[in-house]
């Protein structure tokens, strides 16, 4: 049984994946508000590209995972993604992931610019 959520994407109970979002756009602070990715169902793989502004120099990016998108039960994939070069772009890739729901979120302030971020999940 398919359904079309809030922005008329349609899910078949047997997709492979959703369509990545920028979870983090333009954002130092650790106190930004990251857009959660939604998987529909549980989902193994995730990936987090970390895109820095000119300037940047300092910082950490960490990928978040939830089965229930509840505050307080979000976990680390990975290791944060330490942004220490500006204009640059890095891919974290996990294949244990393990939930339905993704966000970014920074763990060290951004220092010297900004960083936008897109999280995706599969499998």
């Amino acid at each position: 049984m398919g359904f079309i959520d809030a922005n008329s994407i349609a899910y078949e109970q047997h997709t492979l994946g959703v369509a990545p979002v920028i979870s983090l756009a333009a954002q130092s602070a650790t106190s930004a508000t990251p857009t959660v990715l939604d998987g529909v169902v549980v989902r193994q793989n995730a990936v987090m590209a970390v895109s820095t502004s000119a300037g940047v120099s300092a910082g950490s990016v960490q990928l978040q995972g939830s089965l229930t998108g509840a505050a307080g039960s979000w976990f680390n994939i990975g290791s944060a993604v330490s942004t220490t070069s500006a204009s640059t772009t890095t891919a974290v890739i996990s294949t244990s992931a393990f939930a339905r729901f993704v966000k970014a979120v920074i763990a060290t302030t951004i220092t010297g610019g900004t960083v936008t971020v897109s999280v995706g999940l599969n499998g």
